[in-house]
């Protein structure tokens, strides 16, 4: 492996025992992708692992895993970036040395150029979901979609933000009783009564009131 592809080592082994000369190997670059990668590739299997299961985990445990495995591929993308200009200009080749024989097809894939074909069918559907013409559209067009998604985001995660206070609950106080000053205050006062009503409440109106906050028809019926 090289980074000048034209000038490049003999391909040749020595014989006077020598080690050969791996100095223009992008040992840094490598390690930094094959790390990342080794990370993504095992949050993967993980998240693979736990669907597969007949018991599924639970939402939050999910959603952790999930955004792990985001920030991996964030990473990876990062580090890609960084070393482009170095990716770019490798050459990479096998010794003579190497057992073509008995590992062709480890060889045959770690040579290839060429996506695999499930590769090239989620390009090709990303293409037509996103409606771009890839041959025609200039850089200046791309760098506007990428900030008119950046402000799609932030968008989203503001109405996020706001629709996740108005629904988190905590504890049993409602928000005037929460934001009082006055701690003498009783603003509930609680009934002596042990009366228990015969008739439950309807499922339905509970399940209105607890996520649509709809309380007018929640009453004991007699």
């Amino acid at each position: 492996m090289s980074q000048d592809s034209i000038n490049l080592p003999p391909r040749t082994a020595p014989h006077d025992g020598t080690k050969p000369d791996f100095s223009g190997v992008p040992s840094q670059a490598l390690d930094a992708v094959r790390m990342r990668l080794a990370q993504l590739t095992h949050s993967l299997r993980k998240i693979k692992d736990e669907l597969s299961k007949a018991n599924l985990p639970q939402w939050y445990s999910l959603q952790s895993q999930l955004n792990v495995t985001l920030s991996q591929f964030s990473s990876v993308t990062s580090t890609l970036q960084h070393f482009q200009d170095t990716l770019d200009t490798t050459v990479v080749y096998p010794l003579t040395k190497f057992p073509t024989t008995s590992h062709e097809n480890l060889l045959t894939t770690l040579l290839r150029k060429k996506y695999a074909p499930e590769i090239d069918e989620w390009i090709k559907s990303t293409k037509e979901a996103s409606g771009l013409n890839a041959e025609s559209i200039t850089q200046q067009e791309i760098d506007r979609i990428h900030q008119n998604d950046k402000e799609i985001t932030t968008w989203a995660l503001e109405i996020f933000a706001k629709e996740f206070d108005d629904h988190n609950f905590k504890g049993f106080q409602t928000k005037r009783e929460s934001t009082s000053d006055s701690d003498s205050e009783q603003i509930y006062v609680p009934s002596s009564s042990r009366y228990k009503p015969k008739t439950t409440f309807e499922v339905e109106d509970i399940l209105n009131f607890t996520y649509k906050g709809e309380h007018k028809s929640l009453e004991v019926k007699k």
